[in-house]
This record gives structure tokens, sequence and C-alpha cells, in this order.
């Protein structure tokens, strides 16, 4: 598909009612849809809320199902088949033996669930307790064949590690859909991070990040999020956008013409090649 409509949902996430997510979920997905969005982008612990201080490792493992048992998944693909769009589900605690990863889901427009992505770099803040918690780390970076063009899922922090979305870049990516569950306190940055990944990946970038209070209290203080969700070009002009604080979609147009001009073009003329010989010293340190 040459080119189509992207949304990025952002919403409230509940933290004591998971059935109350998903079905809100739905709703915005539903709304989405109705805009003409063909792929579609949750955020990041869009049901179940993150992992934070308040648990252990033992509620963790409870909560988290392998994929292909997910009530959650599957209600997401009966959604995604309906809707005929590609969703890429947010993340869920998934289980996979005894080790659980946060895993977010890319799901086909026929309901088919297209592949998975684990994140690479959990984090341990009180508010998601990932490592103390554990949630494993993946090593794998996957770049999905869909007929929307090459799609690949930035989670979250993944986000502070730069080499993530280059290496998607570099692996062919042509859309990368970034799921994420930050507070007030970084909201600033999302724009600047989706805008700055597009312009040095020449990728779209479609980010969803949640919104308003969060009702499980982690510290001393409410934490409050506010978004924005945003959708980049790969020239990093920021082209759709969702306003902070409340729920709401950011919806773009996707061009693979103009990500194929803007690529020609800046080849010639803007050092975004890399040369590996540079850096080869460099990335044999550890």
């Amino acid at each position: 598909m040459e080119e189509f409509l992207a949304a990025a949902i952002q919403m409230k996430i509940h933290s004591f009612d998971r059935e109350l997510n998903l079905k809100n979920a739905v709703k915005l997905i539903d709304k989405a849809a109705g805009f003409g969005a063909k792929l579609i982008v949750l955020p990041e612990y869009f049901v179940s809320e993150c992992p934070s201080i308040n648990k252990s490792p033992e509620d963790l493992k409870k909560m988290a199902t392998p994929v292909e048992e997910s009530s959650v998944i599957k209600r997401i693909a009966s959604e995604a088949k309906r809707v005929e769009a590609y969703i890429v589900a947010g993340t869920i605690l998934e289980r996979d033996g005894d080790d659980v990863y946060n895993t977010s889901v890319l799901i086909g427009p026929t309901g088919e669930v297209i592949g998975r992505q684990r994140k690479t770099h959990p984090e341990n803040h009180l508010s998601k307790r990932e490592v103390e918690l554990g949630v494993k780390p993946s090593n794998e970076l996957n770049v999905f064949n869909t007929e929307l063009g090459k799609l690949s899922i930035l989670i979250d922090v993944d986000a502070n590690i730069p080499e993530v979305a280059v290496s998607y870049a570099i692996l062919g990516a042509e859309i990368i859909a970034w799921t994420l569950n930050w507070s007030v306190r970084w909201a600033y940055l999302v724009p600047a991070i989706a805008s700055t990944y597009a312009y040095v990946t020449q990728t779209y970038v479609v980010a969803a990040n949640r919104a308003m209070l969060r009702e499980e209290q982690v510290g001393p203080y409410p934490l409050y999020y506010m978004g924005p969700s945003v959708i980049a070009n790969p020239e990093g002009e920021i082209v759709g956008y969702a306003g902070s604080f409340y729920e709401g979609i950011a919806v773009g147009i996707i061009s693979r013409e103009i990500m194929k001009t803007i690529k020609d073009y800046n080849k010639d003329v803007y050092p975004l090649g890399r040369r590996p010989e540079v850096f080869k010293d460099i990335i044999a340190r550890k």
C-alpha cells in the first residue's frame, strides 16, 4: 500500500480494571478505524498497568500469559479483523516457560498474529519495576514485512538506546511503531525523540503514549500522563499530534512515495548514510 492513514492511540489506563482498559482500547480502535486508519498503535501496558513497586515477581507470573493464550491478544485480533487494520497491541506481560517478557504483538487485518517484539531494555523505576520483578530482556530486533511496508516496534525506554532505532533502519524498517508509557516528566521528549529518530533513520515513527492520572500510588506524589502521541515523517516533521493530558488519537498519512523521494534526495546530499569503518573499533568495546 503506497499511502495510508496511521493512528497513535493516547488512552487513559485504569490501574485496577483490566476489562475496562480493554473495552476502552477497542472503543478507540473503532474510532481510529472510523477515520480510515490502516495502522493503529496502542500504548505500552495498555490493559494491565505497569509492574510497579507494589507488585511481586509472583504477581507478574500470575498476570503473564503466552501470546497464543492471551485473551487480550485474541480480543484485539478480533477487532483488527473486524476493522481490517494492522494493530500494534501495545504491550502485554508474556510468559514463556518460566520467563516473563514485556512484549508487543503485531496483528494483521485478517486477525493473524504476524509477530512479536520483546522489550530489549527493561527498566527499574518505582513506577515500572521490571528488572527487579523479573522481566527478562530480549536480544532480538525484528522487522516485519507487511503490505503497508516493513515495520518494527520500539518499546518504551528502548528509545533511550539510539542504536535500537538505527538498527531497525539498517535492517530495512520503513515504519517504527513506538509504544510507550511515559509520565508528564518526560512528555516534552516524545515529539523530540520521534522527530529525531524519524529523520536520522529516514522512517516514519508512530508514537502512542498514555494519558491522564494514574490511580495506583507508587510514590509520594500522584503520577500524571499527558501524552503526547505523535506521528513523524522521514524529514522529522510532526504530521500527526494528539493534545496533552486527555485521551485522543494522533492521525497522519504515511506515504512510501514520499519516503522514497526523501531517501533518494538525502543519500547524495546529507550524511545520513553510515560508514561502518568509523565505528568498528568503538562497537567492539563492551
